[in-house]
């Protein structure tokens, strides 16, 4: 049914089976997602969970933080085009592939994940994880409930007023 070659690509938060927005790889009118196999990064990378829309940020600085463990999809291209805009790319994340665990003795497999490239130091100062589950202590705020006059970007931004 794909329309494209598929790729594969490496989840850990929000798009996690069970949590707040996997139902958009669910949605076939996005593309076409199918889950491959559980991963963990093959790096450690400071995961944390930030702005007032409490969102997980995968943050691009290797050697910090944990193996983070997420799912792999595979997926079609309409599917990434869905997710690049979802993920806010260029403006917020950006997508580069880097190879993820899929286990002991199964090897590394490369997949494409959105990682924070710019981000304000103080992101370095918050408690990172080694996986990502919705909690009520730090509930995540769909894209839809949030109001524009505060966008998520705003409390990334390197002069954000607290």
């Amino acid at each position: 049914k794909a329309t494209s070659a598929l790729s594969k690509l490496f989840v850990y938060g929000a798009l996690k089976y069970g949590q707040p927005s996997n139902s958009i790889l669910a949605n076939t009118g996005n593309g076409y997602a199918n889950f491959w196999c559980r991963a963990t990064t093959t790096q450690k990378l400071p995961l944390v969970i930030a702005t007032r829309y409490n969102i997980p940020f995968l943050l691009n600085k290797p050697g910090v933080g944990y193996y983070v463990t997420g799912e792999i999809y595979e997926v079609d291209d309409r599917m990434l085009n869905s997710l690049d805009n979802l993920e806010d790319c260029q403006d917020i994340y950006t997508r580069e592939k880097q190879d993820m665990n899929i286990g002991v003795g199964e090897g590394t497999v490369p997949c494409w994940v959105y990682l924070l490239q710019k981000y304000p130091e103080k992101l370095l100062s918050l408690p990172y994880l080694s996986g990502y589950e919705n909690s009520s202590t730090h509930p995540y705020i769909m894209r839809h409930r949030r109001t524009h006059k505060h966008p998520a970007q705003d409390d990334l931004s390197y002069t954000a007023q607290n």
